[in-house]
């Protein structure tokens, strides 16, 4: 008999595995055993389905449900002894009331309970003060207060806040603004065995006593981020039949659509075009857009590669893969055909692979979906890069990262763990990314946005480069002292906090808001409004890092300038939103500022800031928003001055310059400059009415002028003048 280290894996007993039956040799029976190892094969070994594998097989499930019971058994004592302390630590010499109840008493006893420290109190101190902010300028700009959705301290209102709740006054609603009332949601196993997120006070009642009737398993098997996919040992087995949610029926799933192409028929390009398209991505689109983690990504591209010819490709990494290479491919010179979109082989092939994961939730599908947001805004397809967004937001919320620090239930004791921190931080750039895009195209078009600022609850990310993220979420206290210069996604989270600022102009423009202004009532809480969202715009811009804010001044080139001439055209956009309003919909008697100036300031600064604009923002949705504005300023100094000053003059055609010089990147510049050209033949004295006004009758009236020819314009880029008109 051979003799057996204690280090080593128990043997199977009364069974051999497959390749020493067929050679009829003895099976030491070690996992894998001795025959296979040497020969480097797969050892199998099915089990028998005799009676006496039946009988065995029972032991073995009787023997794990009584480990499961003594387990419950230990919680269950030091859960006693706990309450035994509570008990014995009242007051002995209170007399109960004989009009007194069980209920009260029972209420006593819960608080008692709930001011016991719990286990991630000690360990949350030092990381709650850096996971929110990650420079000392963020302190008082952070959006979200709590780290995660387990905070139990009370947040002060911010200006935000206070204005959500005037939006939610004006239109007969009332918010809740304590973040402690009630959890905010669990993760639940689907029929796939992903994690899913359900939430709600009723929903929480029915998950807690699913958790009461299953208290050696867990509700979840898996986590949400990387990983989604991968078998978890401690998952459900066939021996040990889970109790499940309603909503999902474990091992019920969708059949594979029909007449999809499977994931191996999909021709890759070769490996040194994909390299270019991967290495572009990442140079060009990633700090302003952090939806991959890359140390992730690449190392499944290299396994992809490497396996290229062996087993068949994950289908989920592969539809980003082809979403990357369909954005990047936007980088490269065109064969010269204007009406085939660059990288649209790439994009059908991650749409098809996207289709391939019908019913099922995983991080990959999320970010296919964000990606291919982008790469249709970049194509000036505006409609279709929203509906990719909406579903992105969907698709996120799925897998509950709209809540951070949201942890399956048997992974909430190692919350703070480095791995864990690692899924949260990726999880939390996933969200940001998808939530600034959601933004930054409903603006554009003027639409509704997926992402409300009332659902989610999620911090922002650290600014570290992806591959100083997984230290960093080790020891984070090291980050503190960093400069903005020195963290590529300090420009990013800038982004992110003056995207929140843009959305809360932009639901100004609700129409619950807009049929209120008629009123002198409405007319007072809207200036209110604009006010402190004007005091927020000049916070933001107070806060934002001398290294990002200054950028253009350096010859240095990076993510820091790329963002700055994005954050600055952004910044004058929303202020251009915020008051336009004011000089079209509100009566001028019922006002006590002048909107021309700050709309006209407003419109230079665009332009201004839209000299790099060419040579420094991808097509993206940054680029779309970027040429949008432009026009929009250039038709904000024609509209809205009588008699243009020199300077002016000059500023209106620095940006149709400007749009010229982006029609080669960007479809929708060649339309938008178009429009400003027809306007300038415009009669100056037709335009009075508009500057008193500036309906959108009077500024669209240059369309009936005899003489004014209409632009060629091509359905590819209809989506221009969706925005355009949404927004005027």
């Amino acid at each position: 008999m051979p003799k057996e280290s204690g280090d080593t894996a128990p043997a199977r007993v009364w069974q051999a595995c497959v390749a020493c039956r067929r050679k009829k040799v003895k099976c030491d029976g070690n996992n894998p055993c001795h025959n296979c190892s040497s020969r480097e094969a797969a050892c199998e070994y099915p089990g028998s389905n005799d009676n006496a594998s039946t009988s065995r097989n029972y032991g073995m499930m009787l023997e794990a449900r009584c480990q499961q019971l003594d387990m419950f058994c230990h919680r269950l004592e030091g859960l006693v002894a706990q309450l035994v302390g509570v008990i014995e630590s009242l007051p002995k010499d209170k007399i109960p009331s004989p009009h007194g109840t069980a209920d009260e008493e029972l209420q006593q006893a819960a608080q008692a309970l709930q001011s016991l420290p719990g286990p991630r109190d000690v360990a949350s101190t030092v990381l709650d003060a850096h996971l929110e902010v990650d420079t000392p300028s963020e302190v008082e700009c952070i959006l979200s207060p709590a780290l995660g959705a387990d905070t139990d301290a009370p947040a002060p209102l911010s200006v935000d806040e206070e204005i959500e709740d005037e939006l939610s006054e004006s239109n007969g609603q009332n918010t809740s603004d304590d973040p402690t009332v009630g959890r905010f949601g669990s993760l639940v196993t689907d029929s796939y065995g992903a994690l899913r997120f359900i939430g709600g006070a009723t929903n929480n009642m029915l998950v807690e006593a699913v958790q009461s009737i299953t208290p050696g398993q867990s509700l979840e098997s898996e986590s949400p981020v990387y990983g989604s996919n991968k078998k978890d040992p401690l998952a459900w087995g066939d021996a040990n039949p889970p109790f499940e949610i309603p909503f999902f029926v474990h091992g019920q799933k969708w059949r594979e659509l029909p007449y999809l192409p499977k994931p191996e028929q999909l021709s890759r390009p070769p490996q040194y075009v994909a390299d270019v398209l991967v290495g572009l991505y990442f140079d060009q689109f990633h700090y302003t857009f952090p939806v991959l983690y890359k140390p992730h990504f690449m190392a499944q591209y290299k396994r992809m590669n490497s396996t290229r010819t062996e087993k068949a490709p994950d289908k989920r990494f592969l539809s980003v893969f082809f979403a990357v290479c369909a954005c990047a491919s936007s980088l490269i010179p065109s064969d010269g055909n204007p009406s085939r979109f660059s990288g649209l082989d790439y994009y059908e092939k991650a749409l098809l692979l996207h289709f391939t994961m019908n019913g099922e939730a995983s991080l990959e599908r999320v970010q296919c979906l964000a990606l291919l947001s982008i790469c249709c805004a970049g194509w000036n397809t505006l409609s279709t890069s929203w509906h990719f967004a909406g579903q992105a937001v969907r698709a996120a919320q799925d897998l509950g990262m709209h809540l951070s620090g949201l942890m399956p239930t048997r992974d909430k004791s190692s919350t703070h763990s480095p791995p864990n921190m690692l899924k949260q931080e990726i999880s939390r750039r996933v969200w940001w990314s998808i939530y600034c895009i959601d933004r930054v195209i409903s603006i554009c078009l003027g639409r509704p946005m997926a992402a409300h600022d009332t659902d989610w609850r999620c911090a922002l990310p650290m600014a570290v480069a992806d591959d100083e993220l997984e230290g960093a979420c080790g020891r984070p206290e090291i980050l503190i002292h960093r400069q903005a210069s020195t963290l590529p996604l300090s420009g990013f989270l800038a982004f992110a906090r003056l995207c929140h600022i843009s959305g809360k102009i932009q639901s100004l423009h609700s129409p619950s808001r807009m049929a209120d202004l008629g009123t002198p009532e409405g007319a007072k809480r809207h200036m209110k409004s604009v006010a402190k969202l004007d005091k927020s715009l000049n916070e933001w811009l107070t806060s934002l890092p001398d290294e990002i804010r200054f950028s253009a001044n350096t010859l240095e080139r990076g993510p820091n300038l790329t963002m700055c001439v994005i954050l600055f055209i952004v910044h004058a956009g929303s202020l251009l939103n915020l008051y336009r309003t004011l000089a079209r919909d509100v009566d001028s008697s019922m006002i006590d500022i002048d909107p021309l100036p700050h709309c006209i300031s407003a419109a230079r600064s665009c332009i201004n800031a839209a000299e790099l604009v060419r040579e420094l923002v991808p097509p993206s949705h940054h680029l779309a928003f970027c040429v949008h504005y432009l026009t929009l300023s250039g038709l904000t100094l024609l509209l809205m001055q009588e008699q243009p000053c020199t300077e002016i003059e000059e500023d209106i055609e620095k940006c149709i310059r400007f749009l010229k010089e982006l029609e080669a990147t960007w479809t929708g510049a060649a339309r938008g400059r178009t429009i400003i050209e027809q306007l300038q033949k415009y009669p100056r004295r037709n335009v009075q009415n508009s500057v008193e006004r500036w309906q959108i009758s009077d500024a669209f009236a240059m369309f009936q002028m005899p003489g004014f020819e209409l632009p060629d314009f091509e359905p590819s880029g209809m989506e221009f003048l969706d925005g355009f008109i949404a927004n005027n």
